[in-house]
């Protein structure tokens, strides 16, 4: 399976370097920016060299990173012509997620499947996490005491 990043400059080379330092080198894995110098025509030819990079019958799942912003609507356009699965609001967490299935052989379907359900739980507040972690923790020393 082809895994390509699309979003608005530099942010989809971000993620892509993020995962090879995280996971070591990806094949098959490779990304597209929109600068403000290009127009979305180029954005869309710069996706489409992507795609001709496939194998035959060769799944593509591209991961764009704002919905309906112009990454995200320049692939949508191409959806009629090239058959592709689209995940849009990427994030780090969730492509590490999507690369880690993808390595144990889950297919496009699967993978689109599984990363909705993990959507929701890449986005933490912290601030409630470590409030609630303390809240845990008093309620065990309190339990431990009255022993």
């Amino acid at each position: 399976m082809r895994i390509i990043l699309v979003s608005h400059g530099s942010f989809s080379k971000g993620l892509y370097q993020t995962m090879e330092m995280v996971l070591g080198p990806q094949e098959n894995l490779a990304y597209v920016g929109l600068y403000p110098e290009q127009g979305v025509d180029i954005l869309k030819e710069n996706i489409e060299k992507e795609f001709k990079e496939a194998k035959e019958n060769e799944e593509i799942l591209v991961l764009t990173d704002l919905f309906y912003g112009s990454p995200f609507n320049a692939v949508v356009q191409l959806m009629n012509k090239y058959d592709v699965y689209h995940l849009t609001g990427i994030n780090v967490p969730l492509l590490m997620e999507i690369l880690i299935m993808r390595s144990n052989g889950k297919n496009a379907e699967e993978i689109c499947e599984e990363a909705m359900k993990l959507a929701g739980s890449t986005v933490q507040d912290v601030r409630k996490y470590l409030a609630d972690m303390m809240k845990m923790e008093e309620e065990d020393e309190e339990c431990e005491t009255s022993f």
